[in-house]
């Protein structure tokens, strides 16, 4: 990591502001995966791997529906008794490009980005127990509309 940025960055006097104090996720093995891959260790790009490794989940339980509902011929009735929303609702939902994310003031923001921000109520219909268990396992706060 570089200590002269996350000094500047987190770091205020004698009080040290700290991203990562509640995030209980395994450091070794993110920082590893970054090294073979080549990737700068810092605390920007450790955030980034760890949204990188929820918006993966994010897109397999999403994609785990839409199998599993391929070969009805009553998507959009089944998924809204299922899961509270349209086949098209779900479908919709594209985490990789509508969650992001950022640092302000020590603590790691994750929102929905502003062309998403109408998803908002369908991303916590279909995802609120995956994204409950992410913050209280990182301690990255959602920031909402």
């Amino acid at each position: 990591m570089n200590e002269g940025l996350y000094n500047a960055v987190f770091c205020y006097g004698e009080n040290k502001v700290d991203p990562f104090e509640q995030t209980a996720v395994d450091f070794d093995r993110i920082i590893g995966d970054m090294k073979l891959v080549g990737y700068e260790i810092n605390s920007l790009n450790i955030v980034h791997q760890i949204m990188l490794e929820q918006l993966d989940n994010l897109l397999k339980i999403k994609n785990k529906i839409i199998e599993e509902v391929m070969d009805l011929d009553n998507k959009d009735d089944y998924c809204r008794e299922k899961y509270g929303l349209s086949f098209k609702d779900i479908v919709a939902l594209d985490p990789q490009h509508d969650i992001e994310w950022d640092i302000k003031s020590g603590k790691v923001i994750v929102f929905l980005s502003h062309e998403a921000m109408h998803k908002e109520t369908a991303y916590f219909t279909l995802f609120k127990k995956s994204l409950d268990a992410f913050t209280a396992k990182t301690g990255f706060q959602y920031m909402g509309l």
